[in-house]
């Protein structure tokens, strides 16, 4: 990809003075870092594409990321545990939340 502004600056290093020349030269640095950061996107985005989608490990990620990689590794036990959360009731899924909860942030703390 050719960018005519690009030609342009580079005839302007040549004519501008010193202090223009050094803009000059510093907008030209930082287009330059802004296409190496759009080229390693794209990159990394093929990279993810070419692998399949697979997800990092279970044990890295917030939890949201590791809760949405276990259902997708494990389909079954998530349609059993929400079965048994149909047969249980939201009375006793919110106590059991209230319980387990405090105990989960405090192992998240200590991790």
């Amino acid at each position: 990809m050719i960018n005519p502004s690009k030609d342009a600056d580079l005839l302007l290093l040549q004519v501008t003075d010193p202090e223009a020349r050094d803009v000059l030269q510093r907008i030209q640095m930082q287009r330059e870092r802004i296409d190496g950061r759009r080229l390693a996107r794209q990159q990394a985005l093929a990279l993810r594409r070419d692998t399949g989608g697979q997800h990092a490990p279970v044990g890295q990620g917030t939890l949201v990321e590791r809760l949405v990689v276990f259902g997708r590794e494990h389909p079954v036990v998530c349609a059993g545990l929400v079965g048994i959360g149909l047969l249980v009731g939201p009375r006793k899924l919110i106590r059991l939340a209230t319980i387990a909860m405090p105990i989960v942030m405090k192992l998240r703390r200590s991790h």
